[in-house]
């Protein structure tokens, strides 16, 4: 049997196709897994992922997408993503591409939820390209960091502010004094420093526990919120002292003096009434220190230091008195 050419032309071609219908089969495979990875992570992600033909209308839209913004796939498939954009943000979708390029694009920016709610985001811009390098359209993934901006408000609010009451800290004080000696040197006009020390705090926690003596020392920072202006400051430095602060009291000392008279008076006043909690009525008492001070003279540490130490003297007399009435020596 003699072999003819035609027929190992036929074979080859034969063995060409069936080669070609297997790599299209392991092609196809391949584009299949590839798929079902790509829609897993759509699936997964928290981020919101859209894809944008040419045109700029919506081919693609993720479940995370719909979760973020409202809107359903159904809603955004054929649409244009305007909907989402506030108006004074309408100059950012004009975005300079080059056609062949693939540059990425990051921006902090706002989009609007379905409810019309603004909602912050950093939002990334992809370009699509084909295997030639041109462009087919557009991916962004937007990420919701309204936390991301709470957590940081929460940071700034625990390095500034009491954990309990909520009140200016140290840290904050220091630099509200520090402020209020520029202030009072460049208008020549009084501030004062108060230093207030619940008298008899220790022994309420020792009688009704910590729990107790947190909501007094929570219903003493209300009380001293209500007996200073609104521009004025109360801070919590430690355990049971507040510090005060009163500012633009005037040019005049004496004018500046019975000010700050007046609200000490008010503020032993309303310390040394009654705290209702619950069944329980607690009663105690307070000493209060003060420092008047003009222009920058002293550090802040220092006026701190003086009212504390006047605020002792005071604590120390009224013990003396008590001591007096009741026959102690």
């Amino acid at each position: 049997m003699s072999f003819q050419p035609s027929l190992v032309v036929a074979l080859v071609c034969l063995l060409a196709l069936l080669a070609g219908v297997l790599l299209y089969g392991v092609h196809r495979r391949r584009i299949h897994h590839l798929q079902q990875r790509l829609d897993a992570v759509l699936a997964a992600s928290a981020d919101a992922i859209c894809f944008e033909d040419l045109d700029g209308r919506v081919v693609g839209w993720s479940p995370g997408a719909e979760a973020m913004l409202g809107y359903t796939a159904q809603q955004m498939l054929g649409q244009t993503l305007q909907r989402l954009v506030p108006a004074d943000r309408r100059f950012e979708e004009v975005v300079p591409m080059d056609p062949e390029g693939a540059v990425r694009h990051t921006l902090e920016t706002v989009r609007l939820h379905q409810n019309g709610n603004p909602l912050p985001v950093s939002m990334v811009l992809v370009p699509l390209v084909d295997a030639q390098g041109l462009r087919t359209g557009m991916a962004r993934v937007l990420r919701d960091t309204s936390r991301l901006q709470v957590s940081a408000e929460l940071i700034q609010s625990m390095a500034f502010n009491d954990a309990l009451t909520g009140l200016p800290n140290w840290r904050l004080l220091r630099d509200r004094i520090w402020r209020a000696q520029l202030n009072s040197a460049r208008q020549r006009s009084y501030f004062a420093v108060l230093y207030v020390d619940v008298d008899n705090f220790k022994g309420v926690n020792s009688a009704h526990g910590r729990a107790v003596g947190d909501q007094v020392l929570i219903e003493v920072s209300v009380r001293l919120m209500a007996a200073i202006r609104q521009n004025d400051t109360v801070a919590r430095v430690r355990g049971d002292e507040f510090v005060v602060l009163l500012e633009d009291l005037g040019s005049k000392e004496v004018s500046a003096a019975h000010h700050v008279n007046t609200v000490a008076d008010k503020i032993w006043d309303m310390l040394e009434r009654d705290y209702p909690l619950g069944e329980l009525h607690v009663r105690c008492t307070a000493s209060i220190g003060i420092q008047l001070r003009l222009g920058g003279n002293g550090s802040v540490d220092q006026i701190i230091q003086a009212a504390d130490a006047a605020m002792v003297q005071v604590k120390q007399g009224r013990m003396s008195v008590a001591r007096g009435v009741f026959g102690g020596t």
